[in-house]
């Protein structure tokens, strides 16, 4: 086993639910990355069927598993597995990305050298090496009809000055919200933001986790130097059509929290399932 480098602490926590596609591919990057510091990695398994688990022990024994009886939300499990954490810092990695080399190195410099850095996300590729978004502003009425799930976006309008999905950045830039699908946060803090709220299922938590983080007046940094490919959707077997009515219901939970108004509570709701049928239907034609 390689020396480590310094005695930094971190805890991994990877959230599967049927993820036996590419967890042992992400465990293989992460466990060479995290070999360089005092870590742990924790998979909390929301009660998958496959071979997500037997997989990743077998490979890794020394891999702490947590398994729920029944699926629990993302939120509601990471919550969990950062409670059984010892690390000072904690990487949320989804189960389909695998991480280049050296990315969290980058990452723990800038979160450890910017005093009013909160958390830390990485510049994330598809599988066709093309750019994936991850940061975003914050939801509002008038960019979230035209974000990457609306009907409307796929309509020929010009809707720049209403954009919800940031581009790429090409330096490290302060952001509003982010995806959780790779970020680095102190453990210390995550805890005192009293981590996900777990009202959101799926979707939505780690928006919701960036008003908090800036509410608490820290910032969160995209890091371009660090990155990984995602193949977005293929950590778990849940089926599209249920990961956008997951998303859709999120998105109204997210209002009523922020924006508890007549609204939210009787006009989005029925904006968001028209948007939903509409997808479906969308979808079926082009399949």
């Amino acid at each position: 086993m390689a020396e480590r480098q310094n005695n930094t602490s971190i805890s991994a926590i990877i959230i599967t639910h049927n993820s036996s596609v590419h967890i042992l591919s992400c465990l293989k990057v992460l466990s060479a990355e995290l070999i360089k510091y005092e870590s742990e990695m924790i998979l909390f398994d929301n009660y998958s069927i496959d071979t997500t688990i037997s997989s990743a022990r077998t490979a890794y024994p020394s891999i702490k598993i947590i398994k729920s009886d029944k699926n629990i939300g993302f939120g509601a499990a990471n919550n969990q597995a950062v409670l059984q954490a010892q690390g000072k810092y904690i990487l949320l990695v989804n189960p389909d990305l695998i991480l280049d080399n050296g990315s969290i190195a980058v990452l723990l410099d800038v979160l450890e050298n910017r005093s009013n850095a909160g958390a830390v996300v990485p510049r994330l590729r598809n599988s066709d090496e093309s750019f994936q978004p991850t940061c975003r502003q914050f939801p509002r009425i008038n960019n979230i009809i035209f974000s990457r799930g609306s009907i409307l976006s796929k309509l020929d309008m010009r809707h720049d000055h209403d954009r919800y999905t940031l581009g790429d950045l090409d330096k490290i830039t302060e952001v509003p919200a982010v995806a959780a699908t790779c970020m680095l946060i102190e453990r210390a803090f995550f805890l005192k933001l009293g981590g996900f709220d777990t009202r959101f299922f799926l979707f939505m938590e780690d928006t919701d986790l960036s008003v908090r983080i800036g509410q608490m007046g820290k910032k969160i940094y995209f890091v371009p130097q660090a990155g990984g490919v995602h193949f977005w959707g293929e950590g778990t077997s849940i089926s599209m059509e249920k990961r956008r009515l997951l998303h859709h219901i999120s998105v109204w939970k997210y209002f009523l929290k922020y924006f508890p108004n007549g609204f939210s509570v009787f006009i989005l709701p029925i904006m968001l399932a028209i948007n939903y049928i509409f997808g479906l239907i969308i979808n079926k034609k082009q399949k």
